[in-house]
């Protein structure tokens, strides 16, 4: 290769703007091809040592190169600059290195100041990528400051990309965090796991904590205060799972507090998490208590939540005489669907001594309050719960019940009439019927 020299000639070139990028390409180019010449030509119009580039003259005045000439500011700015690349071991730049090193600002000071701070890039581009990310001395400074002295160019553009301050890593080591790589340091500020943050948890007496697992709380929003609070009421002993468990499911510390005013005490973090998790409200209960169910442990009370149970409901089927039924009966009836509107009209309807199975029956089967208003009407008062549903179940419809009576007669039972839609009129009912001193009609 020929001389820096040469080389800085057609740099200054490119700078003053009297060649293109592509000539000045051109001549780099020549001169890496043309063997050195020591006794080159020195008459006027030609730069010493690019006699050989005279095919290539007419690009431009080449005399303009001559040492004579003034050193421009912006030509004294760019020798400056490969001069302290040259001091960094970066001897051969290209003329795309030094748009890009313009473009990014890439000056001999930072390289100056980033070098005497230890950072060592290798190649220009790794200078370039710390300018792209405008990666400051002072940023590195701060680091040197806080003991980071170990991290290479990559390392330094990661930490300062996620927003990771000297500060923040200054006071992990104060904590006497000081053997975390960068991506546990990354982690940290990512998930906001401030030392603050760290140092009340210890405060807590929670000091043998890891990395995952101040990440497990911070990410769950389980605060020291949220600690705190239920040490307070005697959970002492939680491990950050059951911890977390407890804060993604809602268990306040008042909750627990309301809990035990209502003389539940003997519960474990399982335990509140199912509450929490149905709904099991403090008000529910004292609800329940309300009504006379005050001997329910936790499973029967989570039970009948999750069977939608209500106090409303059981007030309202009480105050229908359903006053002897038990928690799985009521479970039952809110299965099928068994609503205390749905037996207030069954009732209304004039059915009397229904009990949960009967009202389950009915409910399977469709069998709605208009259904046994009108087979009431048309004189069956005393009909059970059996009757209607073997009726119903076979489409005994109050109209099927009139036809009949217009052609047999209007002292059909309900057994007849049954017997009728499943088998049809035969000689043996009309003989039946007759014998029974009915006038049979047609």
């Amino acid at each position: 290769m020929n001389g820096q020299k040469e080389r800085l000639m057609v740099l200054d070139m490119l700078a003053e703007g009297k060649i293109t990028a592509d000539e000045a390409e051109e001549l780099f180019k020549a001169m890496e091809e043309a063997p050195e010449e020591k006794n080159a030509s020195t008459a006027a119009g030609f730069v010493p040592g690019l006699s050989h580039l005279s095919h290539l003259a007419s690009l431009s005045p080449l005399s303009a190169l001559s040492p004579a000439d003034p050193e421009s500011p912006r030509n004294a700015r760019t020798r400056e600059l490969l001069a302290a690349l040259k001091d960094a071991g970066i001897d051969h730049v290209t003329v795309s290195d030094l748009q890009e090193m313009k473009i990014h600002s890439l000056t001999a000071d930072y390289i100056r100041e980033m070098r005497a701070l230890g950072v060592e890039p290798d190649g220009i581009g790794e200078w370039i990528h710390l300018r792209i990310h405008d990666v400051s001395p002072r940023y590195v400074r701060d680091l040197r400051e806080v003991g980071v002295t170990d991290l290479d160019v990559d390392e330094i553009v990661e930490l300062y990309l996620q927003g990771v301050s000297a500060k923040f890593i200054g006071a992990l080591r104060d904590l006497g965090i000081r053997d975390l790589d960068i991506e546990e340091i990354k982690e940290l500020n990512n998930h906001d796991v401030s030392p603050k943050y760290i140092a009340e948890l210890r405060a807590l007496g929670l000091k043998d904590l890891d990395i995952d697992d101040l990440i497990e709380l911070a990410n769950h929003d389980v605060s020291p205060k949220y600690i705190a609070e239920l040490r307070a009421l005697g959970f002492n002993d939680l491990d950050v799972d059951e911890l977390v468990e407890l804060g993604d499911h809602d268990v306040s510390p008042e909750f627990i507090a309301e809990l035990r005013s209502l003389g539940f005490k003997d519960f474990d973090v399982d335990d509140l998490v199912e509450l929490s998790n149905h709904d099991v409200s403090p008000k529910f209960i004292a609800e329940m208590r309300e009504l006379g169910l005050d001997t329910l442990d936790l499973d029967d009370l989570i039970e009948l939540r999750n069977h939608d149970v209500s106090p409303e409901f059981i007030a309202a089927m009480r105050e229908m005489g359903f006053t002897d039924l038990d928690t799985e009966e009521f479970i039952d009836l809110r299965n099928q669907g068994v609503t205390a509107g749905y037996v207030r009209l069954l009732v209304d309807a004039g059915l009397k001594d229904l009990d949960a199975g009967g009202l389950e029956e009915l409910k399977i089967h469709n069998v709605t309050a208009k259904f046994v208003r009108e087979i009431r009407e048309l004189g069956f008062e005393n009909v059970n719960v059996e009757d209607l549903v073997e009726l119903h179940i076979h489409h005994v419809t109050p109209r099927f019940i009139r036809e009949m009576r217009n052609k047999l007669g209007d002292h059909l039972t309900l057994s007849q009439i049954l017997d009728i839609r499943l088998h049809g009129i035969d000689e043996d009912l009309l003989e039946e019927l007759r014998e029974a001193g009915m006038k049979i009609k047609g």
